[in-house]
């Protein structure tokens, strides 16, 4: 196969006729639909495998270098090792080939059924070359949390229809607890458990073993998958629109559903923001990519940032990933400073960690190029805080990027000038990326808002999840009008058709019929000028009328200074500082309450509907107590 997109050199990422950074310029417009200052994708073959574009048949490998380094153990896998080990465990996965497992085909969209292998992992330092494993072999995989509960996971592999799976060692209880709650037949729910037990493998610590509590080990499938010949392909690898992987969403509004991502998803995704690189180095006057990136790697790899930054980009350009298991933060500055990191992808909870923390001041972050921010909302003051420490400075605020997990990568801010654009500062999540179109639509009547106004968020383009697996009613929801993804998230579209965020739609609290955004009040909170809190959740609670209006209610963590305050004067300061700020419907009317931490998903976001069910059932236990 051979095709533009599939050279090694940078140009690949733009495209036929790119816009020139310098002499472009970006005009804003009045229309519904709005595009990206970038312009379209560059065009791809019709089947293109996501493992192809990271490793085109007919490229020679680059020099070999550590791609992945374990920061704990100080194991190390070069980029020649990577390739070998995917190559040797797609030809065990292969269900054309000699089949050890015995999988099926598997499925080519969710009207088939076949083999989906699940993997239930922490980060590890060969996950990526599982994942690139499946892809060549085109085996459907479906990534589940690690911090599944027996139940949850039990849920998801019934979403999934996970047939086979993977599964780190510390895990294997957690999936046979899981397993013990049946296949589900006396429910009403129609997906079934189909995972088959003679189909487990698990991903140990010890390369040395071939089994693990009776399951083969992934190190014994790559050792006699590089015994075994490579079998000939009657074609290239299939892709495109074929499904590539299956996604867990985060379950902040119930139990987790299954999205599907086909290859051509997964791989536009991947080039997105590289895409934006190569033009943002093009117009400071540098060679895109001339300098080898070294990456702290601590985003949960199942999770669709992680994907982005872990699996679609493996070989695309040179970077060495450090690889924190878990998230330990004198480990990470550690790691900064040994490996001379240059790149923090991190989230919201993390970055806030690193900007109060004063270890920071232990370790020398000179490296550091640059920090991002993903997967959640990341309040202004966070961004700035964090900034200061690094090179960049307080100047140069760390910018969030803005996706879902049903379309991975929608919006971010740019190079501050290029295609004549105004920066974007905190509060707003930037310019569509590349290849992406928007609308902002009034959520009740469906019609598109003039700029300016809030609105519910549309996006269309080639990352957008053709739906949820099996799940034609969650699909219809999110696709009202087709190809027009619903994000669920509250935005104002500006003056320069830079997107704003403000809200969940379903987390704004509704007071006497006025519209109340969590977030707002989150970071007047955090805002206070005597630094008094740490972290803060908001939520509507129940007003005990029945009028369908809300109290707003806060949860907050408090800072050293907040706790030498103390709780009372805290709470004072905190509601005379919202009334001063803040309009009358937006005041704590629901109380506040100090906590020891604010629940979140491994991905960062705040679990504000789990404070809340669990203030309602304090409630109802206290008035029950009363009786």
């Amino acid at each position: 196969m051979s095709h533009p997109i599939l050279d090694s050199h940078w140009s690949r990422f733009l495209g036929p006729n790119p816009p020139d950074p310098h002499q472009y310029k970006y005009i804003p417009h009045d229309r519904p639909v709005f595009e990206s200052p970038f312009g379209p994708f560059p065009p791809s073959p019709e089947d293109l495998n996501i493992h192809e574009l990271c490793f085109p048949p007919n490229n020679p490998l680059p020099e070999d270098y550590p791609l992945i380094i374990n920061a704990v153990t100080q194991e190390v896998v070069t980029l020649h090792q990577f390739y070998a080990r995917a190559c040797a465990l797609a030809r065990v996965f292969r269900h054309d080939g000699p089949n050890p497992l015995n999988l099926r085909k598997s499925p080519v969209d969710d009207r088939e059924d076949g083999e989906i292998l699940g993997l239930f992992s922490r980060n590890h330092i060969h996950y990526p070359s599982i994942v690139h494993a499946c892809w060549r072999a085109e085996l459907v995989f479906g990534g589940i949390s690690p911090a599944s509960t027996p139940y949850e996971l039990w849920w998801v592999l019934r979403k999934m229809q996970i047939t086979s799976i993977m599964i780190h060692e510390s895990l294997v209880g957690i999936l046979k607890e899981g397993l013990k709650l049946g296949t589900g037949d006396k429910d009403d729910l129609p997906l079934k458990l189909v995972l088959d037990p003679k189909k487990v493998v698990v991903l140990s610590e010890d390369p040395s073993l071939d089994t693990v509590g009776g399951y083969r080990t992934i190190e014994s499938l790559v050792r006699q998958g590089m015994r075994m010949q490579e079998r000939r392909r009657r074609r290239t690898m299939l892709g495109g629109s074929r499904l590539a992987y299956l996604f867990q969403s985060s379950g902040t509004s119930g139990l987790p559903k299954a999205m599907m991502i086909t290859h051509a998803n997964g791989y536009h995704s991947g080039i997105q923001t590289l895409t934006t690189a190569v033009q943002g180095a093009r117009f400071m006057g540098m060679e895109p990519f001339a300098t080898p990136i070294v990456t702290l790697g601590v985003i949960p790899m199942y999770h669709s940032y992680g994907m982005i930054l872990w699996n679609l980009r493996v070989n695309l350009l040179r970077n060495t990933t450090i690889l924190l298991p878990k998230w330990d933060l004198e480990l990470a500055l550690q790691s900064i400073q040994k490996y001379k990191v240059t790149a923090l992808p991190l989230v919201p909870p993390l970055i806030r960690q690193l900007a109060q923390s004063p270890l920071t001041e232990k370790y020398d972050l000179s490296s550091v190029l640059g920090a991002v921010s993903g997967a959640a909302y990341l309040p202004p003051d966070v961004a700035y805080q964090l900034a200061q420490k690094l090179p960049q400075g307080k100047d140069m605020p760390i910018p969030s990027g803005y996706g879902l997990s049903e379309a991975a990568s929608i919006a971010s801010p740019t190079t501050p000038g290029i295609f004549g654009l105004e920066p974007a500062m905190p509060g707003s999540i930037g310019y569509l990326l590349p290849g992406m179109e928007g609308r902002v639509v009034d959520p009740d009547t469906l019609r598109d808002v003039k700029k300016g106004e809030k609105g519910e968020l549309w996006a269309r383009g080639a990352v957008v999840t053709p739906g949820y697996f099996k799940d034609a009613k969650a699909t219809s929801d999110i696709f009202t009008e087709p190809g027009w993804l619903r994000t669920g998230d509250l935005v104002m579209r500006d003056e320069c058709d830079r997107i704003h965020y403000l809200d969940r739609l379903k987390e704004m609290i509704k007071v006497k019929g006025l519209q109340v955004a969590a977030t707002e009040v989150e970071d007047t909170l955090l805002q206070h000028p005597d630094n008094l809190v740490q972290d803060a959740c908001v939520a509507g609670v129940d007003n005990g009328r029945g009028d369908g209006s809300l109290f707003v209610r806060a949860w907050v963590v408090l800072t050293d200074a907040g706790k030498r305050v103390g709780e009372a004067g805290v709470t004072g300061k905190l509601e005379e500082w919202v009334k001063n700020r803040l309009s009358r419907h937006k005041w704590l009317t629901g109380g506040i309450e100090v906590v020891d931490e604010i629940p979140r998903t491994p991905s960062g976001k705040m679990l504000r509907r789990q404070m809340r069910d669990k203030y309602h059932a304090r409630l109802k236990a206290e008035g029950r107590a009363k009786l």
